[in-house]
């Protein structure tokens, strides 16, 4: 704030001779003084706002930030838990193939592979809120959202689009399709 100076300095001499500067009060108009608080208020409103603002950009800033970040968090997760599934389709397979195996060892190992299996399988989907998409076979129909077909055999046993077989299992990773099942279904013949 820029004062008028109206500091008048007059110079006398003190007793012992030297120079002394007295000082005299300045003096303010009134309408003076008004337009300066007035203008002083404006600024401080106009201060206060563009605070205002850059504290909103800063906050959706940071929420742009965690957004990005969860997005990414659950990308990876979503591929590392692709890459997992494999595995345990990989076993699955192994244990159906195995049990045309007669040795009563064999079976006793393959019991209890598979129910280490299932227990990882059920505290991994648990904890990843990972379920498997439920198929019946010869009752369910295809769903496009769901199943990804992969063979059609023609057939009249069925409904068009039945689910006959299910080469590979599919998976909702909360609550979203990370896996479509990839089946069989019926055709009509014709």
């Amino acid at each position: 704030m820029d004062m008028p100076n109206n500091n008048k300095k007059n110079k006398t001499k003190d007793r012992s001779g030297k120079n002394k500067e007295k000082v005299e009060k300045p003096t303010f108009e009134p309408s003076n003084f008004a337009d300066e608080i007035t203008n002083l208020k404006k600024e401080i409103e106009t201060l206060k706002e563009k605070n205002l603002r850059l504290l909103a950009d800063l906050d959706n800033q940071r929420k742009n930030y965690l957004k990005e970040i969860s997005e990414m968090l659950e990308f990876n997760n979503k591929r590392l838990i692709g890459k997992l599934l494999l595995f345990f389709d990989s076993y699955e397979r192994a244990i159906q193939i195995s049990q045309t195996y007669q040795d009563p060892k064999i079976k006793q190992f393959l019991t209890g592979f598979q129910m280490t299996l299932a227990e990882a399988q059920n505290n991994f989907f648990q904890e990843e809120k990972l379920e498997e998409i439920k198929i019946t076979l010869q009752k369910d129909i295809y769903n496009r959202e769901l199943h990804k077909v992969l063979e059609v055999e023609e057939n009249n046993d069925y409904p068009e689009g039945t689910i006959l077989q299910v080469f590979r299992k599919g998976y909702l990773y909360q609550k979203k399709v990370l896996r479509l099942a990839e089946v069989k279904i019926s055709k009509k013949k014709d």
